[in-house]
C-alpha cells in the first residue's frame, strides 16, 4: 500500500517536493476478485477497503486530472502468476498495477500455494533484476 500512500500524498501537498517515486507491486488500479475477499481475514480491514477496486481512495488516486506533474514515477510489477481473470504476482493482476504515465517494469516470478510472487518479489537473491529496475529509475 506504500506507493497508493505515497500517490496520495502527491495529490494532495503536490508533487513539486519528490523527485521520484519507485513502486514495488503496487496495486495503483485496487485488489479484486478473491485477493479483495481474503484481504480482511489476512490484513487490516479499513486498509483493505481502501485498496478495493470499487472503493473511493482508489478513484481519486486514479483522477486523470491529478497525475503527478514533476516526479517520475517508475512501477515494478510482479508478473508470472496466473489469477483469476489474468496474470499478476499473486496478490496484483498486471492490469491492476500498470500506470500508463510511469515507467513500468516487469519481473517474471512464479507462484506456489504458500508463496507468492507478491511477497518474494523483495528477495535480491531471487530477483536481482529488481534491484537493477532501481538503480535504472535512480540513474533516469
Amino acid at each position: 500500500m506504500g506507493g497508493l500512500v505515497a500517490r496520495s500524498y502527491m495529490q494532495i501537498f503536490g508533487d513539486s517536493s519528490v523527485d521520484k517515486l519507485i513502486m514495488i507491486s503496487t496495486p495503483n488500479k485496487g485488489i479484486s476478485e478473491s485477493v479483495s475477499e481474503y484481504c480482511p481475514v489476512l490484513g487490516e480491514k479499513k486498509e483493505c477497503n481502501y485498496m478495493s477496486q470499487e472503493s473511493i481512495f482508489i478513484k481519486k488516486i486514479n483522477d486523470p486530472l491529478k497525475t503527478p506533474k514533476n516526479t517520475g514515477l517508475y512501477n515494478i510489477i510482479g508478473i508470472g502468476c496466473d489469477m483469476k481473470n489474468g496474470n499478476g504476482d499473486g496478490i496484483v493482476r498486471k492490469e491492476d498495477a500498470e500506470l500508463e504515465y510511469a515507467e513500468n517494469f516487469y519481473v517474471n516470478g512464479s507462484c506456489s500455494r504458500l508463496k507468492l510472487l507478491h511477497a518474494k518479489i523483495l528477495d535480491i537473491d531471487n530477483y536481482p533484476e529488481v534491484y537493477e529496475h532501481v538503480k535504472t529509475a535512480l540513474r533516469d
